[in-house]
């Protein structure tokens, strides 16, 4: 009995690596196409029974204070369910189920990234995924002109900013993947990854989201600013600059340009300030410091005719659900990977991590709201760079993840790899 159970876990243990990444990617493709996240999501629950199941490789991580601040992250938001109005029972053990899953993606993306031929592939795959279906929305976009002139994503990518955002995030991912590989890959696959960033690129110009074009190329300067500036202090003076000379034209166009109004915001400000003074308004009279609890209706109807869904403001979103306590730990893990990122400055996974929150952090000032949900767009923006901070910084806590899993996998070295 005992042999047959070594036999049964011996693929699971040496093809460890190889099965997350695979369920990962599948999972986020399935994002682009399939319009219920239930379906996107059945892939997830795989990995996690899988992770789970082998914690025994990675439980060294709680030993970190950082991981440890993310594990209360996830604890949190859902433990908010408890004075949420109204209870309910089924839709406190879905949140629950969503925090594990989030968890289980960023402990398998950390652990998979101890494995070098997954650090060459994870990038390429995100990028060609993704403009697999940004070429599938054109078409779309092409052959059924939306009324109003602007192109929205397919599958759970369907709004104008969430299809911005995820292409430029995608477009950043190819980009990097080209500053490794140029020189070294085969000129048909570093074409074809040139041919994705342009067709990502013309996506998020066609969305007309002015969000996800200023803080796409926001963040496409600053990760080739980081290849440029040897120290994350002077990147740090350099990125901080650009942001304030950037908001200064774009004010400047808004207030002194004629017709510059209509260029930055050509639908307006879409009530965004009101709608954010209606939810702090009713944060700090129902619960400034625990929140309302993230299961309570989070739409409002103070702007009749309109009725806003949600705050379109992660970080307000975060607050309605766990009020300021909520916000501190969210932005405690901020802190603590942004620390770890620029202390790994060098790397270049350390660089895209620095690249990818610089279009997301701005980009969740004005739309987002769940932090803490199935498979999406912000397992991209927000949890995949938490993801890397962990493996730059738990790296011995990791070391299971490149003995097993690896195997001949892990000895393709990058050059070979692309070629």
């Amino acid at each position: 009995m005992t042999r047959l159970r070594e036999a049964l876990a011996a693929p699971l243990v040496d093809y460890r690596v190889p099965i997350c990444a695979t369920l990962m990617i599948v999972a986020l493709a399935s994002t682009f196409a399939l319009g219920s996240q239930s379906a996107s999501s059945f892939a997830t629950y795989v990995l996690a029974l899988h992770v789970f199941l082998g914690a025994a490789r990675w439980r060294g991580l709680f030993l970190d204070w950082g991981v440890l601040g993310i594990a209360a992250l996830l604890v949190y938001i859902p433990l908010t369910s408890l004075w949420s109005t109204p209870w309910d029972g089924r839709g406190a053990f879905s949140q629950s189920t969503r925090a594990l899953l989030v968890f289980a993606f960023v402990v398998s993306f950390a652990e998979c990234m101890q494995v070098d031929w997954f650090r060459c592939r994870a990038t390429l795959a995100i990028a060609m995924v993704a403009a697999l279906a940004a070429v599938a929305a054109l078409w779309v976009f092409l052959t059924e002109p939306p009324e109003d002139e602007r192109l929205n994503g397919l599958g759970q990518i369907d709004t104008h900013v969430k299809a911005g955002m995820v292409y430029a995030m995608a477009g950043l991912c190819g980009v990097a993947w080209l500053r490794g590989a140029w020189g070294s890959a085969r000129p048909l696959v570093v074409w074809a990854v040139v041919a994705a960033v342009v067709v990502l690129a013309t996506a998020v110009g066609l969305t007309g989201s002015r969000t996800a074009m200023a803080c796409g190329a926001f963040a496409l300067v600053c990760l080739l600013l980081s290849h440029r500036v040897a120290r994350p202090s002077g990147f740090l003076g350099v990125a901080a600059g650009l942001a304030f000379g950037f908001a200064a034209v774009l004010l400047a166009l808004y207030f002194v340009v004629p017709g510059g109004e209509e260029f930055v915001l050509p639908r307006g400000s879409s009530f965004r300030p009101d709608i954010w003074a209606q939810f702090l308004g009713r944060i700090a009279a129902e619960g400034p410091w625990f929140g309302l609890g993230v299961l309570t209706d989070d739409t409002t109807t103070a702007l009749v005719p309109n009725v806003a869904m949600h705050p379109h403001n992660l970080y307000v979103a975060v607050m309605h659900q766990g009020g300021a306590f909520g916000l501190a730990l969210m932005l405690a893990v901020v802190a603590t990977t942004l620390r770890t990122l620029l202390q790994h400055y060098a790397q270049a996974d350390a660089k895209l991590g620095l690249a990818v929150w610089a279009l997301a952090l701005p980009g969740y000032l004005l739309d987002g709201h769940e932090l803490v949900d199935k498979i999406g767009w912000t397992w991209l923006l927000f949890w995949l760079p938490v993801a890397i901070g962990i493996a730059l910084r738990c790296g011995k806590a990791l070391d299971d993840a490149a003995r097993f899993g690896a195997g001949t996998f892990n000895d393709v070295a990058f050059d070979a790899e692309t070629r």
